[in-house]
Order: C-alpha cells, then structure tokens, then sequence
C-alpha cells in the first residue's frame, strides 16, 4: 500500500517492493536500480494504460513481466475530455468561480459546431472521443502515426494545429512525444483557440502554453502535468481548466483497470500467461 498519498519517489517504491512477488502498480517510477534490488519480483501490473514508468527495458532483462489494462480507462478519459473542451468553450468552471464569488457575469461561450476539432492520437483514447463529439455537429480532423479510423479525414501535425480551434492530445509518452505540443505548435494555432491534454503532462510543453493563453489561446484544459500534484503557474489564470488527473477516475474505469491488473497478476504467479502483456522489444 502507498502511506504516502501521492505519487511515490523511487527510493520509497523500493521500501515497498523489495520483498514483493508481484506489483499492482500506479503511476510511481519502477526504475532499473529499484528492480535490480527485488529479486523475487515476477510481475508488474499496472493498473491504467501508460507505462512510460516502468523501465521495460529491465523488466526484459531481469525476467519481470508486465502488463497494463489498456482498454478499461478509455472510456472514462474521453468523456473527461469532451467535459473539459466543454467547460473551456462555455465557460462553465469561470461563470460557477463568478457566483461563488458573489457575481452574475453571464459568459458568452461558443457551440461545437462552431468549432474545428482536430484529435492528436487516434488511438483507443482519441477515436472515442470522436465519437463522443460527432453529434455535437464540430468538423473534426485527426492525426495519427497509423491512422485506422476511416469516418475522419486525417493531416499531418502542422496542418492540424494550423486548421483546428479546438485540440485534444490523446499519445502515449515516449522520446519521440515529449514536448510534441510546444510553442511553435500553439503559436500556429488560429487566435482564441482551445486546447486540451489528457494523456501525460510532458507532451505539452507548459512554457509553449503560458506564453500563447489570452492570445492564441482563448483556454487550457489539462488532467495530467510533468510534475503531480500540480502546483505551478496555470493555477493563477481564469482561462485555465485543471483537474487532478481522473481522466480514469470513475467507478466503473477504475473496477475495470484494478479487476484487470489483479487478474494479470495472478496469471502471471500461476504460471499463465497473461492477457495485456506490455511487449517490450528485443
């Protein structure tokens, strides 16, 4: 269990897990050092669809399994993001701040179908998004590195900050996507446009961001930030949406991811094989 209540530092994971025959893991860093240090560790399942915090490189080496449970928090992401695009274009968060603080200031927002979306990562996230927002009437765009939804007309990245008012980031975190949204992709953004990121904090570059909001950016919606818990300077703008990453934060999300990490796990230390291994490469 993690005492802490917050996202665990590496050398805390290693007073947990030195012991340990299997993980059912978080978000916390699962690095070679800390790895190298359990040697009865079987299997790390982690419970959400990211893994960008397991060294699997070293799960490789030292015959660790891992897995993850990459369809259960889907649905609850992509609803959370068609609520913050929501959010942000009617200004919803800014007129209840209004009347708590004592105020009637009725914001004038904009309908979807005002709006050109464009959805960056297709993927099992980002096609239920488009989904999601289709009835709602906005022209969508996608860009993806295999793009396989064929109901949407797909771009490069370029063409679709250029051409898009409304953006959603739904990629994995990897080398090549850290920072893919940064200053020059939201300086090529139409003026007053929104965007939104739900996937990992350090695909937006937070810089690109702060320098854009009030001018290329009309708003921000964010759940997810390099450094968690989010204490920085977004915090201080009204045009800014944050939520304290619970993308998959609804009941029957987090049911689903748990069940699946448990049933993983205990695959793995029967000796089965389990159902949503995270293939690492030779």
């Amino acid at each position: 269990m993690n005492p802490h209540e917050r996202r665990l530092k590496p050398d805390e994971v290693r007073g947990l897990i030195v012991d340990a025959d299997a993980v059912i893991a978080g978000t916390e860093p699962y690095t070679r050092e800390v790895l190298s240090e359990c040697p009865d560790l079987k299997a790390i399942c982690r419970v959400g669809v990211g893994f960008d915090n397991v060294d699997l490189e070293a799960c490789r080496d030292l015959d660790i399994v891992a897995t993850y449970t990459p369809e259960a928090p889907a649905d609850g992401v992509a609803e959370l993001t068609v609520g913050l695009i929501l959010s942000l274009i009617r200004g919803i968060t800014w007129s209840n701040d209004s009347i708590l603080a004592g105020n009637w200031d009725r914001h004038i927002g904009t309908l979807l179908s005002e709006h050109t979306v464009g959805i960056l990562g297709v993927g099992r996230i980002g096609s239920r998004v488009l989904r999601l927002l289709r009835p709602f009437g906005a022209r969508m765009l996608g860009c993806d590195i295999d793009p396989k939804d064929e109901s949407v007309e797909y771009v490069n990245k370029g063409e679709l900050f250029r051409r898009c008012d409304v953006v959603t980031v739904h990629v994995p975190l990897n080398p090549t996507t850290r920072y893919l949204v940064g200053f020059d992709e939201i300086h090529s953004m139409p003026r007053c446009s929104f965007l939104v990121n739900t996937s990992r904090g350090p695909i937006v570059d937070e810089y690109g961001v702060l320098s854009h909001l009030g001018d290329r950016l009309a708003g921000y919606g964010a759940d997810v930030f390099e450094n968690e818990p989010y204490t920085g300077p977004l915090i201080k703008y009204p045009n800014v949406v944050l939520t304290a990453h619970i993308g998959a934060s609804a009941r029957q999300s987090r049911f689903l991811m748990e069940l699946g990490a448990a049933k993983d796990c205990a695959n793995v230390l029967a000796g089965r094989p389990p159902e949503n291994p995270i293939e690492v490469g030779p």
